[in-house]
């Protein structure tokens, strides 16, 4: 496929460029040298964004909301890959606010194909009797791009393997019997006894037509 004379397809990244998910997908698309990308991120002053910006590709920052500067990043792409984030603000409203404007602009551009890092909905699966804000917004987000009809595939990965070795790096307990695992931030804290190394693997939705 030929774009603007060049042989490359121009994918965008939009969303975490920290290392997982939008770095680690930037850094793919690189290694094919089919791809020219494109990133948006909130921060263009994180290492994958300087990094990005060293082999020769554009790093853009943008309000995730600002439907008048996403056109500048979508335009002309073939895709993109796109991440909403709800711990910047802790919304589920402004998550699925957001989603829409990406959602709305991606249609209306042209794009051939979006890939969306979405989540299991938990307050159907519990029956409403559970809601998990960061999981349920991104449904919304989901059935927004179907709705009006904007190619897109969800992939569901709601762990990272590499927060083992960040936020949730494995802490022994004063005891000494059980790990912990949790945010430096210390909001919480999750109790194992055991930590199994293990490949986490994405559920991917079928593709809306």
């Amino acid at each position: 496929m030929t774009i603007n004379g060049s042989n490359h397809w121009r994918f965008s990244v939009y969303g975490f460029l920290q290392g997982s998910p939008g770095g680690s997908v930037a850094d793919a698309l690189l290694q094919l040298s089919k791809f020219a990308v494109r990133a948006v991120t909130w921060d263009t002053s994180k290492p994958a964004a300087a990094k990005l910006k060293k082999a020769g590709e554009k790093v853009l920052s943008t309000d995730p909301g600002n439907k008048n500067n996403l056109p500048v990043a979508l335009t002309g792409n073939s895709g993109a890959f796109v991440v909403t984030n709800f711990w910047e603000h802790f919304s589920k409203e402004k998550e699925v606010a957001q989603g829409k404007v990406i959602a709305d602009q991606c249609k209306r551009l042209g794009l051939r194909h979006v890939i969306y890092s979405g989540l299991e909905d938990v307050k159907k699966m519990m029956g409403g009797k559970l809601e998990v804000l960061h999981f349920d917004g991104k449904v919304k987000v989901e059935e927004y791009f179907r709705a009006i009809y904007c190619p897109m595939t969800s992939v569901s990965h709601s762990f990272c393997f590499e927060n083992l070795l960040t936020n949730y790096k494995p802490q022994n307990s004063k005891d000494g019997k059980i790990y912990e695992l949790g945010k430096t931030s210390g909001k919480f804290i999750v109790r194992v006894r055991y930590v199994i190394p293990a490949v986490w693997i994405p559920a991917v939705r079928r593709p809306t037509p």
